[in-house]
């Protein structure tokens, strides 16, 4: 209890001194302004072409991108989750120091650091050297701010902590540096922002007349084939094409498996998929994901009211060269389309 007491009486203490450090030095004075080592944002986050993040776990994230790449590559081997690497990018530019750590509390918070921070080396321009390293601490007692120190080759360590902030965001930071490989992976299975697709190829092995195939060259220029026998469809609904085609902007999976044992694994590949979609952009590169029924782990009733079978919500995907992950049906059901959803259902006779 009074261990309690008294590491609530330390937080209250520095909540208490970092706001007074705050006014008094106003938000960060000239003083701070002049000072190389209090500089922790970077000008121009194109530049940025490499970070690095380490834990005192002895964990690390290392993300790396060519020019013109829109997604980094996590650990050499995963491409990286777009919407984490541009928060980082976007901290990177609009990160301040709120004010300096109050002489009172320096030590605990060096302490803190050493035990529990992480390490974040900024790469620019494909440079051998970091242009810049951060030490990231704890978030500050009211968290609004995080303790960091900032390091730059040729410059030094700054020997004093400070409180940053990111401008327009009332918060901390040090969540945004995590580095968990699961954490950072990209769960996209296809994404076509500029709806770059030549072809896309669905079929339904369970009911193999519903399979399709759409040819894509630009504009108005699609073409629609039963898979069948492969046959060319005449008159189909151009519009509902390529409605459809706009559903592969962007199609995620929920989570990988990363938890299965290769004999569960060796089990689930083994079986018929219920789907296959196959999709190949401009460049000839294909995209594919098989999918198979999940089995039900609670009761689910079809529309009819029969007990269902397999899981309504979620479906396994296997997608080709990567493992296997769990999809939402939510996500994955408008584009396991049959290809009825496209052809103009036919008026009854006139009587």
């Amino acid at each position: 209890m009074k261990k309690n007491l008294l590491l609530l009486g330390i937080l209250i203490l520095l909540a208490a001194l970092s706001g007074v450090a705050y006014w008094l030095s106003d938000g960060g004075s000239s003083t701070l302004s002049e000072n190389p080592l209090t500089d922790f944002a970077i000008e121009d986050t194109s530049t940025v072409t490499k970070i690095f993040i380490a834990n005192k776990n002895g964990e690390t994230a290392l993300l790396e991108r060519e020019k013109g790449d829109r997604l980094w590559m996590l650990n050499g081997k995963y491409l990286a989750r777009e919407d984490a690497t541009t928060l980082l990018l976007k901290t990177f530019d609009r990160i301040r120091v709120k004010s300096p750590v109050p002489e009172p509390a320096k030590e605990t918070v060096l302490k803190i650091m050493a035990g529990s921070g992480k390490k974040v080396e900024i790469y620019q321009d494909y440079a051998d050297e970091p242009s810049k390293i951060y030490f990231v601490g704890t978030a500050t007692p009211d968290h609004f701010g995080t303790y960091m120190i900032l390091e730059i080759p040729g410059e030094g360590r700054s020997p004093e902590p400070y409180i940053t902030h990111m401008e327009g965001f009332s918060g901390h930071l040090a969540s945004r540096f995590f580095t968990d490989e699961m954490d950072w992976r990209f769960t996209g299975v296809f994404n076509y922002p500029d709806l770059s697709i030549s072809e896309i190829d669905v079929r339904n092995l369970e009911r193999p007349a519903q399979s399709f195939r759409i040819e894509y060259e630009s504009g108005n220029d699609i073409q629609l084939f039963h898979t069948m026998g492969d046959q060319y469809v005449q008159n189909f609904d151009t519009a509902a094409v390529k409605n459809y085609m706009l559903l592969y902007k962007k199609v995620h999976a929920e989570s990988f498996m990363n938890y299965l044992s290769p004999a569960q694994e060796d089990s689930l590949l083994n079986t018929v998929p219920a789907y296959t979609i196959r999709v190949t952009d401009k460049n000839g590169k294909s995209k594919k994901i098989d999918l198979y029924n999940k089995p039900s782990v609670k009761e689910q009733f079809l529309p009819n009211g029969e007990l269902a079978e397999y899981d309504l919500d979620r479906m396994y995907g296997h997608i080709k060269g990567r493992e296997i992950v769990v999809v939402q049906r939510f996500v994955f059901d408008p584009i396991l389309q049959n290809i009825g959803a496209f052809v103009p259902k036919r008026l009854p006779p006139a009587s």
